[in-house]
């Protein structure tokens, strides 16, 4: 049976290995608890609090309620931008958190290579490329740098392990 609180923290992990401060701006609101109720689904419980995150259906103590339709949320997820109609409780910790998350620079691209492979991150470049119209998805060229590098020893080492394993 898959443990889903070490897979959650797992990706939380990964996502904030793909970004320079989210790490940090996480654990200065952390301990967080968070509902994700959407209609006609079963209530999400997110707990983040560094290495004890958690992520269940059963009822736990919580922040904030984000509230609303399937559509509305994705609605949210693609503009970047908060309804506050769709939060329920501590306002003021929900736009902190969304903040923090938006304002990251979450490496998408990195996380598309480590969670589903190279072809699906190269058609995701591709079309981030296509529709931004830009050759790059990363503005700062520092940052762009940093990420080619550790993406060039994330390649080396999975040759190491490749070879270790034939």
């Amino acid at each position: 049976m898959i443990n889903i609180k070490s897979g959650f923290n797992k990706l939380l992990k990964d996502v904030e290995e793909s970004s320079p401060n989210l790490k940090s701006a996480l654990k200065e609101i952390a301990p967080i608890g968070i509902c994700i109720s959407i209609e006609g689904h079963k209530k999400i419980y997110l707990i983040i609090d560094g290495d004890d995150s958690d992520i269940t259906f059963q009822q736990q103590n919580y922040d904030f309620e984000i509230k609303g339709t399937l559509i509305e949320l994705l609605r949210v997820l693609a503009s970047g931008k908060v309804n506050k109609n769709l939060i329920y409780g501590d306002s003021e910790l929900a736009i902190v958190f969304f903040n923090a998350i938006y304002k990251s620079n979450i490496d998408l691209i990195y996380l598309i290579d480590k969670y589903f492979g190279n072809l699906t991150a190269v058609f995701t470049y591709a079309i981030v490329n296509k529709i931004f119209g830009s050759s790059e998805v990363y503005s700062d060229e520092k940052q762009r740098k940093l990420r080619k590098r550790l993406r060039d020893v994330a390649i080396r080492i999975d040759r190491i392990e490749a070879l270790k394993s034939s």
